[in-house]
C-alpha cells in the first residue's frame, strides 16, 4: 500500500471516528481521546527521531570526524 494511500485511509478513520464520537458513552471517549493523544504524541516522536537520525549520520561522516567518527 502506497504512503498516499494509507494516509488517506487513515484520515477517512479518524473522521468516522470523531464524527461518531458524541454517541459513545464516557469510557469510550476517553478512549478515542487517548487515540488521538497517542496519535499527535507520535508525530513528536518521529520528528524527534528524524533528528537523531541526523546526527548519527554526521557522526559517521570521516570528512568530519577523521579517526573519531564512529
Amino acid at each position: 500500500m502506497k504512503t498516499e494511500q494509507l494516509q488517506r485511509l487513515l484520515n477517512t478513520a479518524c473522521d468516522i471516528i470523531t464524527s461518531l464520537e458524541h454517541y459513545a458513552d464516557k469510557t469510550l471517549q476517553k478512549d478515542i481521546n487517548s487515540l488521538f493523544d497517542e496519535i499527535v504524541a507520535s508525530d513528536d516522536i518521529e520528528d524527534e527521531i528524524r533528528i537523531n537520525y541526523s546526527a548519527d549520520d554526521e557522526a559517521q561522516d570521516w570528512n568530519i570526524f577523521n579517526k573519531n567518527k564512529i
